[in-house]
């Protein structure tokens, strides 16, 4: 086999496998969803695991191969870069947000009752979790879930991963002989497609309904390693990039932007989601957290296409 068929076969295997992947939970139905949330929830806590595990012993590992120095550095960029673009978008949306929200509130008597209601039983819940007389436990998870009003943790969730994705394809674009190609191919895939349903979860999770942005989204990911190697076949200057110390800059700052996703953005929402609600929530979802961090971190050393 020639090493051109063998790219051929890697771009369309990784492309359609990425996006069938990616495009599983959305089959998810709402009655589905609604029968089994708890299910979901540590669905996605499996997906944070995935995350928080390709961004710390995948990523991370591969950046400080070419960037020792500075490595952990750019990984905290990353996580301040989003951090940042999350509260400039919060800055200038929230005067408009609260002055409809205002306005809302004050059109009728109802829902003035229904928010001093909501209110007074908030006020209770933060008296009777953050500790008084009657009952001093002490909690340390917010009851309130964290402001959904700006997607920048999915743009940053869904940047990442095609930063990571295009590298990925890179490497296998740049190789010379089918049978590396193919070697390449079965250890990318093998992380892949777990990290593309675990994008398809957190998608479903953050617009429920919104099948087009889903479409797009998982589309964006699949193309990622696609051009990557059509890239790295067609332009022979790419090879220079190989050995750049541009790339460990890219997955470094890549894996910041997952690691800030995965610990300001899906744990916390879903961990306020079921911290009242059920007791053993918070151990299932631990499980899965867990569970999704042993998965890729396995696959990552003993299948990881640098070993």
């Amino acid at each position: 086999m020639e090493s051109s068929t063998a790219k051929a076969i890697a771009m369309l295997t990784l492309g359609l496998g990425s996006f069938i992947t990616g495009m599983l939970p959305a089959c998810f139905s709402e009655s589905a969803r609604q029968r089994h949330p708890l299910f979901i929830s540590s669905l996605l806590c499996f997906g944070a695991g995935v995350l928080l595990s390709t961004s710390l012993t995948h990523m991370l590992p591969e950046a400080r191969e070419k960037l020792p120095d500075y490595s952990e550095l750019m990984l905290c960029v990353g996580f301040f870069i989003v951090y940042l673009v999350d509260e400039i978008v919060h800055f200038f949306y929230q005067p408009s947000s609260l002055h409809q929200e205002r306005r809302s509130y004050g059109s009728s008597e109802e829902t003035g009752l229904l928010s001093s209601q909501r209110d007074s039983r908030d006020g209770e819940l933060r008296e009777r979790c953050c500790g008084d007389a009657d009952n001093p436990r002490m909690c340390h998870v917010s009851h309130t879930e964290p402001c959904n009003k700006s997607s920048s943790g999915v743009i940053g969730l869904l940047c990442a991963l095609f930063v990571h994705s295009f590298l990925e394809g890179l490497a296998i674009g740049l190789q010379e002989n089918a049978s590396q190609v193919l070697i390449l191919l079965g250890a990318v895939c093998s992380h892949k497609f777990v990290v593309g349903f675990c994008l398809g979860a957190e998608l479903m999770a953050s617009a429920p309904g919104r099948l087009c942005p889903h479409i797009v989204s998982v589309a964006l990911f699949s193309g990622g390693s696609v051009a990557g190697i059509g890239a790295g076949a067609g332009l022979e200057s790419v090879s220079a990039l190989k050995d750049s110390v541009a790339v460990s800059i890219m997955q470094a700052l890549a894996a910041g932007t997952l690691l800030y996703v995965t610990v300001s953005e899906v744990l916390p929402r879903e961990r306020a989601r079921w911290h009242e609600r059920r007791r053993s929530a918070g151990v299932a979802q631990f499980s899965s957290v867990c569970l999704g961090f042993g998965v890729m971190y396995l696959l990552t050393m003993y299948l990881d296409h640098d070993a």
